[in-house]
């Protein structure tokens, strides 16, 4: 191979393999048709470079194999500009909530041990190494959430070249139909997680206490009659992940878009209704509580927790109509115009 072969090869090797066979024939073309004037201009000027020198003085000038193959295809991102921020956003959230999860498991193991002996220096190493285990399974699970995002959404404002600032556009209302972004992923991760919790750890839902210096945990507390309806909630939680990720690549609210929006509520409103009617959804019991430190107030807290669900669902109602009414309202007034003012 001349170096014009090897060249081209080294380029390829940083090339997605379907587009590799076309630009290296694109660029051996170019090379030679460089090469083949400069040898038209050697032989006028004694002093030019011939043979082997003028091949390595082109390709000098050409540029190295790895910037001339991101020229054709762009710098490769794992989380690029654009979802960076929102990425940023995500991570601080959801560390924040490991850490106080964390720090009160930290707390309660503490106080099991009286700060004292053994037990004391085993339970700071296994809050640590639970710390940093969670830290980086949530941190990975995160990042490939926001790179299958950086590979399927659609490029947008942010990837087209900077227009001239315009100061008269710092007074202009926003666009009403434009998606927000970091809410969309915020909530495709909350309720990822929640289905998550609900269909492979409903056993870690619950309530503790300590008994004899021994912390007792009471679970699983959601009853049978909760489970029933899980393969309902399952459908609506995929529905509304499905929805979230069209709405990140659509970037802006349509028609059909927000009247699918409005149908995913009413049936998260419908659900609730028939789970609030249906049977109880805590099997929790007085039987359940005897001999423990909550046996004498047992009926009290077993009405109090038979009142969670329906406080809850009670609250999913009333937040989920007035987003039904905010999605109508939006729909039956939509501009027709664009929003945005036209610049003369």
């Amino acid at each position: 191979m001349n170096l014009i072969d090897r060249y081209v090869a080294e380029v390829g090797k940083h090339l997605p393999r379907g587009q590799r066979a076309d630009i290296e024939a694109e660029i051996r073309s170019t090379l030679e048709d460089m090469l083949e004037e400069r040898k038209q201009v050697s032989v006028e000027d004694d002093a030019s470079p011939q043979g082997e020198a003028a091949v390595i003085a082109l390709l000098k000038e050409y540029g190295e194999p790895r910037k001339v193959a991101e020229s054709y295809i762009g710098p490769r991102y794992l989380i690029g500009p654009r979802l960076y921020p929102t990425f940023l956003l995500v991570v601080k959230i959801v560390t924040s909530v490991l850490l106080v999860v964390t720090l009160a498991g930290l707390g309660i193991g503490l106080a099991r041990t009286n700060l004292t002996g053994p037990e004391f220096l085993s339970t700071i190493g296994d809050f640590l190494t639970g710390l940093i285990s969670g830290l980086i399974a949530a941190l990975g699970n995160i990042v490939l959430v926001f790179a299958i995002l950086e590979r399927t959404l659609p490029a947008d404002e942010l990837d087209q070249e900077e227009k001239e600032w315009d100061p008269s556009q710092l007074s202009s209302e926003p666009d009403p139909d434009h998606v927000k972004i970091g809410e969309q992923i915020i909530g495709i991760l909350f309720t990822a997680a929640f289905l998550i919790v609900l269909n492979l750890y409903p056993n870690i839902i619950g309530f503790g206490f300590f008994q004899n210096d021994e912390w007792t945990f009471i679970s699983p507390i959601l009853s049978d009659a909760f489970f029933s309806y899980l393969p309902w909630i399952n459908i609506l939680g995929l529905l509304q992940i499905v929805f979230g990720i069209i709405l990140l690549r659509q970037g802006f609210w349509q028609l059909w878009t927000r009247v699918i929006h409005i149908l995913l509520e009413v049936g998260g409103v419908l659900l609730a209704i028939i789970m609030l009617k249906g049977p109880s959804l805590v099997a929790l019991k007085v039987e359940d509580l005897v001999g423990t430190p909550l046996a004498d107030g047992a009926q009290v807290f077993v009405n109090v927790a038979q009142w969670i669900p329906t406080i809850v669902l009670t609250i999913v109602i009333v937040v989920s109509t007035i987003e039904i009414g905010q999605a109508i309202y939006r729909l039956m007034n939509k501009r027709q115009a664009s929003p945005y003012p036209i610049m003369k």
